[in-house]
């Protein structure tokens, strides 16, 4: 085990953040997920994995939590049935026994794109007979760490710290576009390697690529595509926090910086899910216009994206040079990307990954076996049917709507709704090249950030209502958003 540098900071920010109490950890987590091309602690024993800041300073705040006892039984009631997080700790606990029983069940039963690295601490690309290895153990680690951070989160808001959280998302949403604007900087100014200080995870570092001449932007990421989901996220809560003019300074200048960069990223990855997430909050602004509950931003937004940007398009289309430029990287971005060497060997790894789903008997291969392209295809092939029916019903339950409850004066559904489309975007994006079942960290504090906002949502709801129509909503069983 080597400590880096870095690890050393980390260490001592989250000495801080234990002293301060569980908020500060969690916002530290939370500013600490930018980093995710650097290595706190390097482990060659086991295959070179790296460990990020995120993932330290998340064993810091679990001390934190566990030192105070009301902290502590809050979190773990925010797992209790029927909830959300519920059918989370059920999916995640679910997936850590597949990664020690099922690679020993089936082996040498499937080949499989394993997950895990050899020994020259290269993650392996070549197809090897089904068994266990590091990675069953290191994705384990991974999503208990998730399970952990969402009770956390998730207490955390319920009790009311969801506003402070949300300024903590707003402030890394910040620091996101500011580490990409520093990336376009140092590589234009010929010193890509001023950033290599935050880049020392043993990773593939694609820092330095083109595409169709444009510089692709990776931020504090190693590959575009990180950086792209990553911003899409941000961006997605941001975007939603404008939209129900929730009071935070300069929100729509960050709100803005991210979306620019996310549109400079040339990640094919954040443009494919960004159209998605822009449809369904177009959906959502239509809804709110129905059901008479839009602010000004929400119409706004609709003509920005009815009227403005289809003008725009057409614009550029008068100007032969730019709107050749917009081609290029439209046709580099979809019309070759899967013909490429990427494409090819992505499709493959789905391709492995679904013969082994059906050579296991849709029972899975087991958590870290199977590395596939996408995380739908991904959760089939390593925790099976049942897993991926579990996951489901945690995001059932998680966007489960409240009926009959108006909280359109509450701070606690706009944080819930843009932590819901936050999460959701993520999803989107892992559904197109996740390469496991974990969704990352920041996926868990969005999501219990969502599911924490909606329960005292629900309390401030039923406060301020008719006690009949109270027991007609729990009698529903209604915890989500309308």
């Amino acid at each position: 085990m080597t400590l880096e540098t870095i690890g050393m900071l980390t260490l001592l920010i989250g000495l801080a953040g234990l002293w301060a109490g569980p908020r500060w950890a969690a916002a530290l987590l939370c500013f600490s997920l930018l980093f995710g091309a650097a290595a706190a602690i390097q482990l060659p024993a086991l295959g070179g994995n790296s460990i990020q800041p995120s993932h330290l300073l998340m064993v810091f705040l679990c001390l934190s939590v566990a030192i105070r006892p009301a902290q502590f039984r809050a979190s773990l009631l925010s797992l209790a049935h029927p909830g959300p997080g519920y059918w989370f700790a059920a999916y995640i606990l679910f997936s850590v026994a597949t990664a020690f029983f099922l690679p020993r069940i089936f082996a040498d039963a499937s080949l499989v794109y394993s997950s895990a690295r050899g020994a020259n601490s290269v993650m392996s690309t070549l197809a090897s007979p089904l068994g266990p290895s590091s990675s069953n153990l290191t994705q384990s680690f991974y999503l208990l760490g998730d399970l952990a951070c969402f009770a956390i989160v998730a207490a955390l808001a319920k009790a009311g710290e969801h506003r402070f959280i949300a300024l903590a998302v707003v402030a890394t949403s910040a620091g996101c576009s500011l580490f990409a604007f520093l990336d376009l900087i140092t590589f234009y100014a010929g010193i890509p390697g001023a950033l290599d200080v935050i880049r020392n995870a043993n990773y593939s570092m694609h820092t330095s690529d083109t595409f169709a001449g444009f510089k692709r932007i990776v931020g504090s990421y190693p590959e575009a595509s990180s950086f792209g989901a990553i911003a899409l996220a941000f961006f997605s809560f941001t975007l939603v926090l404008w939209l129900e003019r929730y009071p935070v300074r300069h929100l729509g200048l960050v709100t803005m910086g991210t979306g620019v960069f996310l549109l400079m990223s040339t990640s094919t990855t954040a443009y494919a899910a960004g159209g998605a997430m822009i449809g369904v909050i177009i959906l959502y602004s239509l809804q709110q216009l129905w059901r008479g509950r839009a602010h000004s931003s929400h119409a706004a937004f609709m003509l920005l994206c009815v009227l403005v940007v289809p003008c725009a398009v057409l614009g550029l289309m008068l100007i032969p040079s730019i709107w050749q430029m917009v081609i290029d990287v439209g046709v580099e971005a979809f019309a070759n990307k899967l013909g490429s060497q990427s494409g090819e060997e992505r499709t493959a790894w789905n391709t492995l990954a679904l013969i082994s789903f059906i050579d296991t008997m849709g029972m899975g291969a087991g958590l870290g076996a199977v590395r596939a392209s996408s995380f739908v295809v991904a959760l089939l092939a390593n925790t099976g049917v049942a897993g991926t029916l579990l996951f489901i019903l945690f995001v059932y339950r998680l966007f489960a709507p409240a009926r009959g409850l108006d909280m359109r004066r509450l701070d606690e559904a706009a944080i819930g709704r843009a932590a819901l489309m936050s999460a959701l975007s993520q999803i989107f994006s892992a559904t197109i090249a996740g390469s496991s079942t974990d969704l990352g960290l920041l996926f868990s504090l969005t999501s219990g950030l969502a599911a924490g906002a909606s329960a005292r949502a629900v309390l401030n709801n039923a406060s301020l209502t008719p006690p009949a129509l109270v027991v007609a909503h729990k009698t529903a069983g209604g915890t989500g958003f309308a």
